[in-house]
């Protein structure tokens, strides 16, 4: 069995074969990005393979449209995949992971299911940190969330022991009806009572709704008149609502619209939707919805 060193001696002198290969400017380009981890998954649930290395890419061949069906063009991205996968090493996909800043493990960053929450935390920047990094010495990553209704905690931390206090509970947001709950209300309450030491936290997500609470840092926790708080409104249009506009509008638009393909993009907050025609070589490249 090859020790590590000569593993990795082996997975670069195979990249660096498909390289030499590649028919295209493509092919090249995808071969060059393709990343090697080998400190194994901080994601959970995910159990780091026996030959210690992934390597994230873009595996697809290159392939071109002639109007009626796609054709290979360059096998070298698929070719260099075989021959990893035969070296032990675990394949995944370089739009769906990327690796932690600090400990230089694997870190999801697209959901695989409909429960599936974030175990990372991204500075806005590029910088990622796992949930393993945060968990260390969460301060700086819950400080970055105090008072901000648009970002939340998708890590499980004690928040307790950080010094938060559970305010309320229970709210939904999502498709079933009457899941209308509004983060940016619910802090515009708590602002109106002084309160700005306020997070998010997301319990639970579905494949058409989620749930979430709200904590307060200890330090103003006693600020809250909470019978005031209850009493305030904090849900907002009904998503279901607005879902139901949304498609009914797509429908009307796609009847008055030309082409084979056409795909709608449905905006909530407006209860409308914008359809385009796409192409046939744009869909199955997945690049319908970038409208």
């Amino acid at each position: 069995m090859l020790n590590k060193n000569e593993l990795l001696g082996r997975v670069e002198r195979s990249i660096e074969a498909g390289r030499t290969s590649a028919k295209t400017s493509q092919g090249r380009s995808q071969i060059d990005c393709i990343t090697i981890c080998t400190e194994g998954f901080a994601e959970p649930g995910y159990d780091d393979p026996k030959s210690g290395v992934i390597a994230f890419g873009n595996w697809n061949n290159v392939t071109r449209y002639d109007g009626h069906e796609f054709h290979v063009i360059d096998d070298a991205p698929g070719r260099v995949a075989s021959l990893l996968e035969k070296l032990g090493v675990e394949l995944d996909w370089s739009d769906e992971w990327t690796i932690c800043e600090g400990c230089h493990k694997a870190v999801r960053t697209q959901a695989n299911s409909y429960r599936w929450r974030p175990s990372y935390a991204d500075d806005g920047c590029g910088s990622i940190l796992c949930h393993e990094c945060i968990k260390a010495d969460p301060t700086d990553y819950l400080q970055s969330l105090e008072g901000d209704s648009r970002r939340c905690v998708t890590i499980d931390l004690n928040l307790e022991a950080a010094g938060y206090k559970l305010l309320a509970g229970d709210f939904e947001n999502g498709l079933y009806g009457g899941q209308a709950d509004r983060p940016e209300l619910i802090a515009e309450a708590l602002r109106e009572q002084g309160v700005e030491r306020f997070i998010f936290h997301l319990d639970s997500t579905g494949q058409f709704d989620l749930s979430f609470s709200v904590w307060v840092h200890e330090s103003e926790f006693d600020l809250i008149d909470r019978e005031e708080f209850e009493s305030t409104p904090v849900s907002g249009v009904d998503p279901a609502v607005q879902m139901q506009k949304a498609l009914a509008d797509a429908s009307a638009k796609m009847a008055a619209t030309d082409g084979r393909i056409k795909v709608a993009k449905c905006d909530l907050d407006s209860g409308t939707a914008r359809v385009r025609v796409v192409s046939v070589e744009d869909f199955v490249a997945g690049k319908a919805l970038n409208f």
